[in-house]
């Protein structure tokens, strides 16, 4: 009988964890020099992903990760967030859609992990 108290304990701990709120992974990436400050990145699938986008350079920058519908425009020196959940994994292309940028190598993956 003095094991009833623990189990109903551990039962409802473990009902408990199951109701978390999934982690949110926090990535920061900057833009500077035709380039990315991370060629690639590495999440996993259904888990939220916030994007904190710095732009060191003078001049504005994009962000662009088309599987995911993100379309960001960022001006010179400007800070931008996004979170967003990938639903399916995989290997996706984010890049620089401002002319020229990624044509210069301003590109990298994002690699969704089940």
């Amino acid at each position: 009988m003095k094991l009833r108290p623990f189990l109903t304990s551990f039962i409802l701990l473990l009902l408990l964890a199951a109701c978390a709120e999934p982690q949110t992974s926090r990535i920061t990436l900057t833009l500077q020099e035709m380039g990315f400050s991370q060629n690639q990145i590495e999440v996993s699938a259904n888990q939220p992903v916030t994007l904190r986008l710095n732009n060191k350079d003078g001049y504005a920058h994009a962000f662009d990760l088309d599987e995911f519908d993100i379309h960001l425009q960022l001006a010179a020196a400007e800070t931008a967030e996004i979170t967003f959940t990938p639903t399916r994994s995989g290997t996706f292309t984010f890049y620089c859609s401002s002319p020229g940028h990624r044509a210069a190598g301003m590109e990298g993956s994002l690699v969704v992990l089940p």
